[in-house]
């Protein structure tokens, strides 16, 4: 039953995402409306090892996403880039928080739902760039910068959110302890580990493994330092997102990425978003419509009105700053990662889980054609 469930998910996936391609839209919209449908149908049954399987896709996807990132290129950025990510990751939080807290939930909840709503899902933001012509242009340099840096700190805040969770109260002090701990670590993966490992890296240890076997050494090093931060009261994922950013540092980091990429979203990663789509549940999320409705509403203004703002503070015409916050609104990975992450800890229930993951479906849906009228609006009078 297994593998006829687990053959069901990948067939359905290819055939979602052969579709999504013909019609040019994201593949992992194409995942996750492929799981709605199988979940709507009880066709598939989400077992125990299909949820491990999943899991596997959530590490490997945050692995790829970190090996994808380079430093000296976000430094060249510069602070433009850092002052629209920051907007665009404080006022959607605040936007979610309140909202939230409005409707009668409780903190943790609140602040599970304003985190959901900070990081833009760069995937879909390069896609929609590259259909624009606008990669290498100021504004696609900008907004993909912008997106680098509110992912981290949006996988950064989805590990204290763990970690928070994980505690059972909402003291002060612990979140201190887990903003401290996640600092600590980041900044030592940074500084000591990529030197460490840019010499690993020249060494035999990889001198002595062939191309195709690069991955094995690269899966460990990975899991390593998952298990690390899970040891020190942060997440799994929060782990291998640093060890993917520390890896692609060095001299294996394109075949480290080649490497993760393909194991990863030829098989784990599909199944990660097929799953959480199945998760989305149509009943308890219609019992809730007016919340869900208000939280995809601030999900899309928190970035259009939040990087728009920092656009415009840095220099950037109305027309430049509203194209640049319609192209950070879609959400996807983490918002989907904290939804099961949620889910996992208890943190939320399903309709809060399935109001998460219907945000990031709208926005990943809503974002091509919002941002194509946004840039023909512009072009009117402004060229790029």
């Amino acid at each position: 039953m297994f593998i006829t469930d687990l053959l069901i998910i990948l067939i359905t996936a290819f055939i979602g995402r052969l579709l999504a391609r013909k019609f040019k839209q994201p593949m992992v919209l194409a995942d996750l409306i492929v799981g709605l449908v199988l979940g709507t149908t009880k066709i598939v049954e989400i077992s125990e090892t299909i949820r491990n399987i999943a899991d596997m896709g959530v590490l490997l996807l945050l692995f790829s996403t970190g090996l994808a990132v380079n430093l000296n290129e976000l430094k060249e950025l510069g602070k433009k880039s850092f002052i629209v990510a920051f907007m665009g990751v404080i006022i959607p939080f605040l936007f979610g928080f309140l909202t939230s807290h409005f409707f009668g939930y409780s903190y943790l909840t609140s602040i599970f739902v304003g985190t959901a709503l900070t990081a833009t899902s760069i995937g879909i933001s390069s896609q929609v760039l590259t259909e624009m012509g606008m990669i290498g242009m100021k504004l696609g340099t900008l907004i993909i910068g912008s997106a680098i840096i509110d992912d981290v700190i949006g996988i950064i805040a989805m590990g204290s959110v763990v970690g928070l969770a994980v505690t059972g109260n909402m003291e002060v002090m612990n979140l201190m302890v887990n903003i401290i701990l996640t600092v600590a670590f980041i900044l030592l993966s940074m500084t000591i580990a990529i030197k460490f490992f840019q010499m690993v890296s020249r060494s035999f240890i990889f001198n002595q493994v062939d191309n195709h076997q690069t991955l094995l050494p690269i899966l460990i090093i990975g899991l390593i330092f998952a298990i690390i931060a899970e040891d020190i009261g942060l997440s799994l994922i929060t782990g291998i997102f640093m060890a993917g950013l520390i890896l692609g540092q060095t001299s294996i980091a394109k075949e480290a990425f080649e490497s993760v990429s393909l194991i990863g979203h030829s098989f784990f990663i599909p199944i990660f978003f097929v799953t959480m789509g199945m998760q989305f549940n149509l009943a308890t999320f219609s019992s809730i419509g007016f919340f869900a409705f208000m939280i995809i509403l601030v999900a899309v203004l928190g970035k259009i009105i939040g990087c728009g703002t920092g656009a415009f503070l840095c220099g950037f015409t109305k027309k430049e700053s509203l194209a640049v916050g319609i192209a950070t609104v879609p959400r996807a990975e983490v918002a989907l990662i904290l939804a099961n992450i949620g889910l996992k800890y208890h943190i939320v229930t399903p309709s809060i889980a399935s109001t998460v993951i219907a945000m990031a479906m709208l926005t990943t849906l809503l974002t091509p054609t919002l941002l194509t009228l946004s840039i023909k609006y512009l072009n009117k009078k402004e060229r790029i």
